[in-house]
């Protein structure tokens, strides 16, 4: 038995440059023969646990599912273990982002709500973001307790000053671990969590060993879990350096359960 762990956003769901219009279904339909021939399948990516019943029906089974980088996971039996990090964090951002006033939105998810540091600035105009803005809800800084805790801090900057940020972000010496997860987005997730250490936590709790382990993404966010594996997949249409960080590239999540399906069957 072995286990394959795949990202979301760019990986197990196709960057839209993919030339195979198709490749979201024939990735799903590979991971079902993945799991018909005994193996198991998980699920690594910054979006939260809301949306794990959306991929879940889908595929049409239940599968392990870690979320916001790692902060959240939920195991295929329904137990889930959460991480997270101070709200002060978030209200410090967002007092940062309006009081300079950048053309950035600060966003989190607190109490049932998809909360952001305002709904004028970036990626308000930007097509691909249209559907989201009837989700979301407007911080209202004064009334969120800084004690609590939230599972991740994403923030949506224009993408020619995602880098610059970030390093502006890394200044500010927050208690948190500090990635980028697409060409517009910046996240931030506590400093216990990210995709490596969860999957190792995982491989642990079921007895999966390394050489068991076979990981697939495509941003900088799954370099971690590049790192827990010698079977490391990078989606080739990735930036270079996040190529670079894996032990082989790849085309779609279906070509890496092809290969390994074939040297089964070999």
């Amino acid at each position: 038995m072995k286990l394959l762990i795949s990202d979301l956003d760019g990986t197990l769901y196709p960057r839209k440059e993919s030339p195979n219009p198709n490749q979201l279904q024939d990735n799903l339909n590979a991971v079902r023969r993945w799991v018909e021939h005994g193996n198991k399948f998980a699920v690594a990516t910054a979006r939260g646990l809301h949306h794990y019943p959306v991929i879940a029906e889908k595929l049409g089974f239940d599968f392990n599912f870690i979320g916001g980088n790692g902060a959240a996971v939920r195991l295929e039996t329904g137990e889930t273990i959460i991480k997270q990090l101070p709200c002060s964090v978030y209200l410090d951002l967002c007092r940062y982002v309006l009081e300079n006033d950048l053309n950035i939105s600060v966003a989190t998810g607190y109490h049932d709500c998809w909360l952001w540091s305002g709904n004028d600035r970036y990626p308000r105009g930007v097509p691909a973001y249209d559907s989201l803005w009837d989700s979301i809800v407007v911080a209202k800084l004064d009334e969120i307790n800084p004690e609590d805790g939230v599972e991740r801090i994403q923030i949506f900057v224009p993408p020619h000053q995602r880098d610059a940020f970030k390093e502006t972000l890394s200044r500010r010496n927050y208690p948190g671990i500090i990635t980028t997860s697409d060409c517009d987005m910046i996240d931030i997730g506590p400093l216990n969590s990210s995709k490596g250490i969860s999957i190792m936590e995982l491989c642990a709790k079921f007895g999966v060993d390394r050489d068991q382990l076979i990981v697939v993404g495509d941003s900088e966010n799954d370099i971690p879990m590049f790192q827990t594996t010698r079977h490391s997949y990078c989606i080739d249409m990735a930036e270079p350096q996040v190529i670079a960080s894996a032990a082989h590239s790849a085309a779609s999540v279906q070509a890496v359960i092809e290969q390994w399906l074939d040297r089964e069957s070999a």
